[in-house]
């Protein structure tokens, strides 16, 4: 019984010492993420050279307290509404919560940062996270973007 008992102090004793060092965590990797991106959506492969193109421009996507506050298309024009960003850096995972002009939800994805460098792969609504960075057209899009200086 006295094992339990240890072990079970021992894991609430993890838990209190990891709990701000995730939060630390986030928060640092909000304050890299925040800032305007320009980019866009990379072309699926075999539609472009090694699907390397760019299939949308993003001309603005604009990270501030963890929303996303602007995102427009190479023309300057709203391609939709985001509500929040949830971020979880130890799972490289990005969500956003709104909506564009043709779908309304919970936009699953995966992230990495590289210096001014975003690469952000998201699903539409309904559809799984993706668990690589390519673009399939309906179901999930490859973005790529670097830091406005």
């Amino acid at each position: 019984m006295n094992t339990r008992i240890a072990r079970l102090h021992l894991s609430l004793l993890t838990l209190a010492l990891a709990t701000p060092l995730f939060a630390q965590s986030a928060k640092d990797e909000n304050a890299r993420l925040e800032g305007t991106w320009v980019g866009g959506v990379r072309a699926p492969a075999g539609k472009a050279k090694g699907g390397s193109a760019t299939m949308v421009q993003i001309s603005e996507l604009t990270i501030k307290d963890g929303k996303i506050v602007a995102c427009k298309d190479g023309r300057g024009a709203s391609l939709g509404n985001c509500e929040s960003v949830s971020l979880n850096p130890g799972a490289r995972t990005m969500d956003a919560t709104g909506n564009t002009k043709e779908k309304k939800g919970v936009f699953q994805g995966i992230y990495r940062v590289n210096g001014d460098k975003l690469e952000w792969c998201a699903a539409n609504p309904g559809i799984a996270r993706p668990k690589d960075y390519f673009t399939t057209p309906q179901v999930q899009f490859h973005m790529v973007f670097n830091k406005k200086k």
